[in-house]
């Protein structure tokens, strides 16, 4: 049986994710790489189906003052850590590992010389979501890493095996890309 999507009401883009996550079996853990805001309940979605199903979930994020703020707002402890998703030595394997609005936000060779290594440390699926080419962003909430240094075609990955699905709920336009490595 599949992973079982709690009846909450998702965005067309986290639908994506709730799609793709249906149809895989025996996930037991899951990093979602990048948390701003843990006060803003609507960013838990992707906590309540790992909840929904007892999916054992962690936070790994690059910003310092972003783990402060969501320790402070009631982040549990264990499950936010610092670190760089491009340096893999800082964090385990995980079963998923989302990086949910993130690609734009590292430079794009550094993004693509990293993702062999990334890919490794995911154990069934990776997913990532991005704007649809260039949607401008310089650094907010005081984060030099908001900015947006790179933009993205969902044909850059798909040419590298990713299955990709624009969600047109915006403009930009987004898109999820994901692959599976073992189900």
């Amino acid at each position: 049986m599949g992973i079982k999507i709690p009846n909450i009401k998702f965005t067309q883009r986290e639908s994506t994710v709730a799609n793709i996550l249906k149809g895989m079996k025996g996930i037991k853990s899951f990093l979602n790489v990048g948390f701003r805001n843990w006060d803003d309940e609507r960013t838990h979605w992707w906590i309540e189906i790992c909840d929904y199903n007892k999916i054992n979930w962690n936070i790994l994020e690059v910003f310092n003052l972003n783990i402060l703020r969501a320790l402070d707002e009631g982040c549990p402890k264990d499950k936010i850590y610092l670190g760089n998703m491009l340096d893999t030595s800082s964090y385990d394997n995980y079963d998923v590992i989302m990086f949910w609005h993130g690609p734009e936000h590292i430079n794009k060779e550094a993004f693509l010389s990293s993702l062999k290594s990334i890919e490794d440390k995911a154990n069934k699926l990776v997913i990532f979501g991005m704007p649809l080419g260039e949607e401008k962003q310089g650094q907010i909430y005081g984060n030099p890493n908001e900015e947006h240094v790179s933009s993205w075609d969902p044909s850059e990955f798909e040419k590298i095996g990713y299955t990709t699905e624009i969600v047109r709920d915006r403009t930009p336009a987004h898109f999820t890309a994901w692959r599976i490595f073992g189900l």
